[in-house]
């Protein structure tokens, strides 16, 4: 039985981050065109970023249905396989936490993003530069992962895991094998 104040707190944390990722990659996309890149390489790995970014965007909407389908039509919230054994106010206070942990996370990652790029975007050809966006791009998704540890540790179900676990995979994939080993 879904928790009418972790209802409405949910929802506003989803518009909160939501619009804080929208705003910073509105404003990204204003100071950095990835046309500036002169070595096909580099364009390479930005691009396999991005689009680790966009399976991110595809599970970050899965919890926003998820925290929409919880918060307003809670009737149809069985469809998400709830463990109402981890329902306890123990647990849900623990992923409040750690979605407040998250926000912060994100805000640091989004600040330092528009930091390197704004300080670096005259040098974009320079490996450094480069690698210094990637970096923070990976604050940013690790932020992200954060984030989906935290829905899925506050309302508990089976499809909440099983996109952890995705994105767990993704991140692992890409960052274990990556050859920026000092990251």
């Amino acid at each position: 039985m879904p928790n009418p104040k972790l209802q409405v707190y949910l929802m506003a944390f989803m518009v909160v981050v939501t619009l804080i990722i929208l705003f910073w990659n509105k404003l990204r996309l204003d100071r950095f065109s990835i046309k500036e890149v002169a070595r096909p390489e580099m364009v390479k790995e930005y691009k396999l970023l991005k689009r680790i970014s966009g399976y991110y965007w595809l599970i970050f909407s899965c919890f926003g249905l998820m925290t929409i389908v919880y918060a307003g039509l809670p009737q149809f919230y069985y469809l998400f396989l709830p463990l109402d054994a981890f329902d306890l106010p123990v647990i849900n206070t623990m992923g409040l936490l750690i979605l407040g942990v998250s926000l912060v996370w994100i805000i640091i990652a989004q600040i330092q993003i528009d930091k390197e790029l704004y300080r670096l975007s005259r040098n974009i050809e320079k490996l450094e530069a480069m690698e210094m966006v990637r970096f923070s791009e990976r604050l940013l998704i690790s932020g992200m992962f954060i984030l989906f540890l935290g829905f899925s540790t506050t309302i508990t179900n089976i499809m909440g895991i099983v996109l952890v676990l995705i994105s767990g995979f993704i991140y692992l994939k890409q960052f274990s094998i990556s050859r920026d080993l000092y990251i």
